[in-house]
């Protein structure tokens, strides 16, 4: 399956880039699609509660080469062979406030555990990608540097097996895998350590946060059409990561939140061109 259009994940940032849902059949020229979906998450990177979140989706798209979504970022695919793809990537990871809010959050309470540690801002990472089919399997790989915001460096591994149901009449299209994460000391330092001032502000202790293995976790997807002519879909996504190192070690997350996150979604899709 190529890297294309349809591919829903948390808007943001609760789901890594390798929980993606591709489209199997890309069509030629430019593409674009529409929709929306419902959402449950942490309410940030860290936390013990959840929020749900209702939010947009578009994604555009040319052929199978360039492809355009909140969620996947903007990439294309320099390489596009029948088992690799590889190209660049930029993608856009938005803010954290230390208020606690968010723009598509429709229930759950808002947090004040982040009080006193200071926002962190929308952020552009710029970065590429690699895609290797092996029969079912599909091994992936993105690396990325940001530009403004955490300053740090991400990436992002994974293995997806990938397939379709035919059990229940239209084929239900699915892909489930492993999925790991490793960011660098800056990265790590913007989300997770406690300066001096922020430990007074907030009273957490003092951390200073190193980079490394940041989590580990797998996600699932699954996709059905719900048109004859595939425009329309349901899209069911579901994701555990565990926070691990200084990320999983922090005062943030262990007096205050959990290592284990979980998130599930379903989103709609309409295809209009």
């Amino acid at each position: 399956m190529k890297k294309v259009c349809l591919s829903i994940a948390a808007m943001i940032g609760v789901l890594s880039a390798q929980a993606a849902a591709q489209r199997p059949d890309a069509p030629d020229g430019w593409s674009l699609s529409v929709g929306a979906g419902a959402l449950v998450s942490p309410t940030y990177e860290g936390d013990d509660d959840y929020r749900l979140s209702l939010l947009p989706n578009i994604q555009i798209a040319y052929g199978d080469r360039f492809f355009a979504s909140v969620q996947d970022g903007v990439g294309y695919n320099v390489v596009n062979g029948e088992r690799l793809r590889a190209g660049p990537i930029a993608r856009i990871k938005f803010s954290r406030d230390a208020d606690g809010s968010q723009p598509f959050a429709i229930a759950g309470d808002r947090t004040t555990d982040l009080i006193g540690i200071g926002d962190v801002s929308t952020t552009i990472e710029l970065g590429g990608f690699a895609e290797f089919d092996i029969g079912p399997l599909t091994a992936s790989v993105e690396a990325r540097q940001a530009v403004n915001g955490h300053d740090g460096f991400v990436a992002d591994a994974g293995l997806r097996y990938g397939g379709r149901i035919f059990a229940f009449g239209p084929p239900i299209i699915y892909s489930f895998g492993p999925r790991l994460k490793i960011v660098d000391d800056s990265y790590n330092d913007a989300y997770f350590g406690v300066t001096p001032a922020q430990s007074l502000a907030s009273g957490l202790p003092v951390f200073d946060a190193d980079g490394g293995v940041h989590s580990f976790g797998a996600g699932a997807t699954f996709i059905l059409p719900l048109s004859r002519d595939n425009k329309m879909s349901a899209v069911f996504i579901a994701g555990y990561d565990r926070l691990t190192g200084d990320a999983g070690d922090a005062p943030l997350v262990q007096l205050r939140g959990s290592r284990n996150q979980a998130a599930v979604g379903l989103f709609f899709s309409y295809r209009l061109f």
